[in-house]
């Protein structure tokens, strides 16, 4: 066996594997023998089918499949060796490769591969990155509080019917519906607010609710299965009212509210709640950093790559993009290379990595926050550890939380290195800060697919194979590029 390399001037290197006879024919002849073994001939007994005969059936595709193995195995060893660092995926070189399979004896198979550039990245001589900050207002901490205190209210069946009760009613015989004023239209508010148990209302329910979910989910109805020519008119016998009082803001509230113990009156209350109403909007902000932060880095930092290679690369491993498709959406997937590059200069050295302990600490916190927010946490330590145990096993469960933390440390590394225009201002303010960049970019075209990464060089095809990859997050809101996706901090089209 021997591989050629001379080095170019360029990035696109070529790298030549020769394979002799002597270097295959003893692998091939343990697989047949093997096949022969466990081949059912009919005619033969089971392992005993003349040797010529398992040659004829399956001599090609052994050897095909051993040629595969040790021109993948030399590929990868030559880049280990020689330290080479390199981007996408070596492409055989048709024409110049040596190959008989009907006849074969001595092969050669040259392959074309792209150095990674060197990039670049000086952070002082970037535009400014706005980064804004939701602070919610005082009029949405008090509707959160209202919430809280309606959660830990009391249940009361009151005589008269107000705004935000829920009612059920009999109609139609020995029917009953269940439903919230909150639900219906203003009209029908009127006829409800003010009516008492044992009172009678007669209309068409169909169009007293605001939509067609809450008006079926009240009748125990299917939304899919309503008559459109049907107004649904009943006549309904209020039955009971229902209504949450909603609990004082004294110490038995703040015990309920916050079981923590960290919140004893009311101006810790409105702190509270004002830092976890901030954090529900940190995603959002967070989106926004990234994707300006991306588009500035991808203004602003030089990456050079070969247009016909990567072209050629496309076609390869996207079976069904057309050299016409591919022109129009181009830049776009140049754009995602160029990006991927950048991640992960920006990440080298740096910590990126996203461990296992970490995925488990994100679901425990994750878990307990939404379903355990009201317990001692050592009365339910052994029944948390059991949910994330089994989330831990779900690998589409583990991917997306991998994704999640990897985002948030690479925008929080982002934020580090970065010139920083800092904005603040409530949720209308943080709306309005979007709109306003989208008025001034183009508009968006169609939606970019990222190219799949392809992780095996067949030697039988004249394009690679593309590998199976966990389908990519929902490109960002601006139409960024997608980034890459890995179990480390390296792009997914590099090699190291």
């Amino acid at each position: 066996m021997n591989i050629k390399h001379e080095n170019v001037p360029g990035q696109i290197q070529e790298l030549t594997i020769e394979i002799q006879k002597a270097d295959y024919a003893e692998n091939v002849d343990k697989a047949l023998k093997k096949q022969r073994r466990e081949v059912a001939v009919p005619g033969f007994r089971k392992g005993n089918a003349p040797m010529g005969i398992v040659q004829k059936m399956y001599g090609k595709n052994i050897l095909v499949m051993e040629i595969d193995r040790m021109v993948n195995e030399q590929i990868d060893k030559f880049f280990k060796d020689n330290d080479i660092k390199f981007i996408f995926e070596p492409m055989p070189v048709e024409g110049k490769s040596q190959v008989d399979f009907d006849n074969p004896d001595n092969f050669s198979f040259v392959y074309e591969y792209v150095l990674r550039p060197d990039v670049n990245v000086d952070f002082s001589t970037m535009p400014a990155v706005t980064d804004f900050t939701i602070i919610p207002g005082e009029e949405e901490i008090d509707g959160q509080i209202d919430q809280m205190r309606e959660r830990h209210g009391k249940y009361v069946m009151p005589e008269t019917i107000e705004a935000n009760d829920s009612i059920s009613a009999d109609y139609g015989g020995e029917k009953e519906a269940f439903f919230f004023i909150r639900d219906l239209n203003d009209d029908a508010k009127k006829e409800f607010v003010g009516k008492k148990v044992g009172d009678k209302v007669s209309m068409a329910m169909r169009k007293a609710f605001s939509s067609d979910p809450f008006f079926a989910r009240a009748f125990d109805l299917k939304v899919d299965e309503l008559n459109a020519d049907n107004p649904y008119t009943y006549e309904l016998t209020i039955k009971r009212i229902g209504r949450i009082e909603p609990a004082e803001l004294n110490e038995d509230f703040f015990k309920m509210a916050f079981p923590d113990g960290s919140v004893t009156d009311e101006a810790t209350m409105r702190e509270t709640v004002k830092n976890q109403l901030a954090n529900q909007y940190k995603p959002d902000t967070d989106r926004m950093f990234m994707d300006r932060a991306i588009q500035t880095l991808l203004d602003n930092v030089s990456v050079e790559l070969p247009d016909d290679f990567m072209k050629r690369y496309i076609l390869a491993v996207q079976k069904d993009m057309t050299e016409e498709a591919l022109e129009k959406e181009f830049d776009r997937y140049k754009n995602s290379f160029k990006w991927q590059i950048i991640e992960n200069a920006l990440v080298e050295g740096e910590d990126v990595n996203v461990t296992r302990a970490d995925i488990e600490a994100y679901f425990r916190d994750y878990f307990v926050k939404s379903y355990f927010a009201n317990f001692n946490a050592d009365s339910v330590k052994d029944q948390v550890d059991k949910i994330v145990a089994d989330a831990m096993k779900n690998q589409e469960y583990v991917k997306n939380a991998y994704d999640l933390l990897y985002d948030q440390k690479l925008v929080a590394l982002m934020r580090k290195k970065m010139n920083i225009e800092h904005k603040e201002g409530d949720f209308k303010a943080f709306v309005d800060e979007i709109s306003a960049q989208r008025k001034e970019e183009k508009p968006a075209e169609a939606g970019e697919e990222k190219p799949k990464k392809t992780t095996n060089r067949k030697t039988t095809a004249k394009k690679a194979e593309t590998a199976e990859e966990p389908a990519a997050e929902a490109a960002p809101a601006e139409e960024k590029p997608k980034k890459t996706r890995a179990k480390s901090t390296k792009a997914k089209t590099e090699k190291e």
